[in-house]
C-alpha cells in the first residue's frame, strides 16, 4: 500500500506541489529555527550536568564521517560504515572535549586580548604578501559561516586548550638516568632453545576417507553457505568517457593558443636607460626647446665616445636612476608612458640613442640596452595538451549537466533506468551474479567499494527502485537497480569438498603437533639437553638451537617474540618454557635460557639515538608528553560524572 501511494505521489505533480506546499506552511507561520533550537532538542548524554544535544552528536557524527573519508580518498570503506560505531566514537569525543573544556576554565586558563591579536596576526591564512590584511580577515571568516565575535571566542577557547595541553607536553622530560635504562632495555638480547613443527608437512600425512569428509560436512553444514547475491543492470556516467568522444579540430586548438598565447609564450622583452629632463605639461615652447638643446647635445657626445652613463649621472633629473646609468630594466606596458615603450621598441639595435621622446614626465633620451627574444612553446609543442584541455573542459560541462539531469530521472523513474538512458544517451549494462566472495573479480567498476552496498540496500534490492548516483570517482557517477537477488542458500558437500578435507587435516594435522609440541616441551625444561638430538628423527620438526633474539628480530612471530622479551629472567638451573601457534599454523616449544643487555649509561651524552627503537635522549621528551596528555584525559574522564542516554 506505501509502495503504490509512494508512485502515486511520485506520478503526479499537482499532487507533489500541494503536499510542498502543506510542508511549507510551519516554516512560514513558526519559522525554521524552531525545529532546531530551543528546549526541544532531545539531550543524548549530560557532561557534569551539561546536556550534550541530538543536533550537536549528528553535527559531530558527519565530521567524523567526513575525516575517514578524507583519509580513505572520499569513499568511507564498508569497514567504517557502521552508523552505531561513528556515533559511539563521535559522542565518546565530544564528552571529553566537554570534560577538557571544564578542566581549563577550573585551572582558569585564558587568553588576553593582546596575546589572541597577535595569534591572529600571525596566522598564514590572513596574511597577505606576509602581513596581516583586515579585509582578507573579514572574507576569511565570514566564509567560513561565522561571525568574527564568534571567531575570536572560538579562537581564544582553541588557544586556553592548546595553553592546557602544551603545559603537559613541553613539560614531559626524561632524565639521564632513565633514558639510559630505557636505550639498555631496547638493546636486549635473549637466547632461547626451541623447536619448530611445520604444519603444512603435517597435513600431507593426513588423508580423510569420505566418510570423515561427510561426517564434517555435516556437523558443520550450518557454516557453509553462499552468501546473499544480486545481479544489476547500472548507467555509467564519465567525464572521460564524455571527453574521449569530442572532436576538437586544429583550428579550435590554434585559436584557444592565440587567446591564451601569453600563458605559453613569453614576448620580445626590452631593457632600456634613459636620460630624462623633467617637463610640466604646459610647458612653453622656448623652455621645451631648450631642454630639447641639452638632450641634441648630450646625442652629440654620446656620438664622439662619452658614455650614456656618464651622462645620465650628469644631466638626468631622474633621482631613482641617475647614480645607475639611467637603467629602468625591463621596459613593460604599465609604465603608463606609451611614447617612450614606442620608443624603445622602434630602436633596432642594442646600443642605439633615440631622438628626444616627450612624455607626461618630461623629455628622454633613450637608449636599448638589451633585446631578450620571444620565448616559450610553439603551437606544435603544446598541441596535444591544449586539445585535452579542451576536450576536459568541454566534458566536464557536458558531465554536469548531464548528472544533473539524470539524477531527477532515476529519483522520477524509479523503477527502470531505460528513461534515463534513454534521455541522456546513456547505455544500459547488466552483470552476471555479484556477492561479496567474487566482487573483487567482476571488473574495475563494479569491485568498487561503494557498489555492492548500494544493490544490497532494502530500498534498491527489495523494493526494486533505482539508487541514487554513486560516486565511483572523479567526475564519475553510476546509477544501478537489482534485476535478480538471491538470499543466502547452503552449499553442498560438491560445493566445499575441498575445502572441508583441507579443515579436517588441519584439525588432525594440528592436534599432532599439538601434542609432539607438549612433548618437546617437557625435554626443553632440561638445562643441558640436545635440541638437534632431540628432533633428529621428526621429519616434522627444525631445530633452533641457541638463537638470539632482538626486540625486533622475525625469526618467529612478532607476538611470539614479545612474550618471550615480556618473561622474566630464567635462572641458571630453571629455563623458562612455553608454546606458541604461530601465524601459518606451525607449532613452536621454547625454553628461555638467557637475558643479556649492554652497561647501562650513565651519562645522557653516553646514550645512543641510532639503538634499537631509535633510542631515548635525556631532557624534553615530547612523545612522553603526549602520552602523559592522553593519560590525564582518561584520568579526567573516569573521574567526571557523565550519562550517556540510549
Amino acid at each position: 500500500m506505501l509502495l503504490d501511494l509512494r508512485e502515486t505521489v511520485r506520478s503526479s505533480k499537482p499532487i507533489k506541489y500541494t503536499l510542498i506546499t502543506l510542508i511549507c506552511i510551519p516554516f512560514v507561520l513558526f519559522g525554521i529555527g524552531s525545529y532546531f533550537s530551543g528546549g526541544s532538542a532531545p539531550s543524548v548524554a549530560t557532561v557534569n550536568g551539561e546536556e550534550i544535544t541530538q543536533p550537536q552528536l549528528d553535527a559531530a557524527t558527519q565530521r567524523q564521517r567526513q575525516q575517514l573519508a578524507q583519509l580513505f580518498g572520499g569513499q568511507l570503506p564498508e569497514a567504517f560504515a557502521d552508523e552505531t560505531a561513528l556515533r559511539g566514537q563521535a559522542l565518546e569525543q565530544i564528552v571529553t572535549q566537554r570534560v577538557l573544556e571544564e578542566t581549563v576554565a577550573d585551572q582558569r586558563f585564558a587568553v588576553g586580548d593582546a596575546t589572541l591579536g597577535r595569534a591572529i596576526r600571525e596566522l598564514p591564512a590572513f596574511q597577505v604578501d606576509g602581513q596581516f590584511d583586515r579585509q582578507t580577515y573579514d572574507l576569511q571568516v565570514r566564509s567560513s559561516g561565522l561571525s568574527v565575535p564568534d571567531f575570536e571566542q572560538s579562537f581564544r577557547d582553541d588557544t586556553a586548550l592548546n595553553q592546557f595541553r602544551l603545559g603537559v607536553v613541553d613539560t614531559s622530560f626524561t632524565l639521564p638516568g632513565e633514558a639510559a635504562r630505557m636505550n639498555a632495555l631496547a638493546s636486549q638480547t635473549r637466547t632461547i632453545d626451541a623447536v619448530r613443527f611445520d604444519l603444512d608437512a603435517a597435513k600431507s600425512s593426513v588423508e580423510p576417507s569420505d566418510e570423515a569428509v561427510a561426517a564434517w560436512f555435516e556437523e558443520n553444514a550450518a557454516s557453509y553457505v553462499f552468501p546473499e547475491r544480486v545481479k544489476i543492470e547500472w548507467i555509467e556516467l564519465d567525464a572521460a568517457t564524455i571527453a574521449a568522444g569530442i572532436d576538437v579540430t586544429d583550428e579550435e586548438a590554434q585559436a584557444r593558443y592565440e587567446e591564451n598565447r601569453s600563458s605559453y609564450v613569453r614576448p620580445e622583452q626590452r631593457e632600456a636607460s634613459h636620460i630624462l629632463l623633467a617637463l610640466d605639461l604646459d610647458a612653453d615652447e622656448d623652455e621645451v626647446a631648450e631642454k630639447q638643446a641639452v638632450l641634441d647635445s648630450a646625442s652629440e657626445r654620446i656620438a664622439d665616445g662619452e658614455t650614456f652613463a656618464t651622462l645620465a649621472a650628469e644631466l638626468s633629473e631622474d633621482v631613482g636612476t641617475a647614480d645607475s646609468g639611467g637603467s629602468l630594466g625591463v621596459i613593460s606596458s604599465d609604465m603608463g608612458m606609451p611614447e617612450f615603450e614606442a620608443a624603445v621598441f622602434a630602436l633596432a639595435a642594442e646600443g642605439d640613442v633615440s631622438e628626444p621622446v616627450r612624455t607626461s614626465f618630461g623629455l628622454h633620451l633613450v637608449r636599448l640596452d638589451k633585446i631578450v627574444p620571444e620565448a616559450g612553446k610553439p603551437f606544435d609543442e603544446v598541441r596535444e595538451e591544449i586539445l585535452e584541455n579542451m576536450r576536459s573542459s568541454q566534458a566536464e560541462r557536458e558531465f554536469f549537466d548531464l548528472r544533473s539531469e539524470l539524477t531527477e530521472l532515476v529519483f522520477d523513474e524509479s523503477t527502470s533506468l531505460e528513461p534515463a538512458a534513454d534521455a541522456t544517451g546513456l547505455e544500459v549494462q547488466g552483470s552476471d551474479w555479484l556477492d561479496v566472495d567474487t566482487v573483487a573479480d567482476a571488473g574495475p567498476l563494479l569491485s568498487n567499494p561503494a557498489i555492492l552496498p548500494a544493490a544490497l540496500d532494502p530500498e534498491v534490492r527489495e523494493a526494486g527502485n533505482n539508487s541514487e548516483l554513486i560516486e565511483v570517482g572523479p567526475r564519475h557517477v553510476v546509477a544501478l537497480r537489482v534485476t535478480e537477488s538471491e538470499e543466502p542458500r547452503p552449499k553442498t558437500l560438491d560445493d566445499v569438498r575441498d575445502q572441508v578435507i583441507d579443515e579436517i587435516k588441519a584439525e588432525q594435522a594440528g592436534t599432532r603437533l599439538d601434542e609432539l609440541a607438549a612433548a618437546a616441551l617437557e625435554s626443553l625444561e632440561t638445562p643441558d639437553v640436545d635440541v638437534a638430538a632431540l628432533v633428529a628423527d621428526e621429519p616434522l620438526a627444525e631445530a633452533l638451537a641457541g638463537e638470539t633474539l632482538e626486540r625486533q628480530s622475525t625469526v618467529l612471530d612478532g607476538n611470539v617474540v614479545a612474550a618471550i622479551f615480556a618473561l622474566p629472567r630464567p635462572t641458571e638451573d630453571t629455563p623458562l618454557t612455553a608454546t606458541a601457534t604461530l601465524e601459518d599454523g606451525d607449532r613452536v616449544a621454547y625454553a628461555l635460557r638467557s637475558v643479556d643487555e649492554p652497561p647501562v649509561a650513565e651519562a645522557a651524552s653516553e646514550v645512543d639515538p641510532s639503538a634499537p627503537g631509535g633510542g631515548v635522549l635525556a631532557g624534553a621528551d615530547p612523545r612522553l608528553g603526549n602520552v602523559e596528555f592522553e593519560a590525564l584525559l582518561g584520568s579526567l574522564r573516569e573521574r567526571a560524572d557523565v550519562e550517556l542516554r540510549n
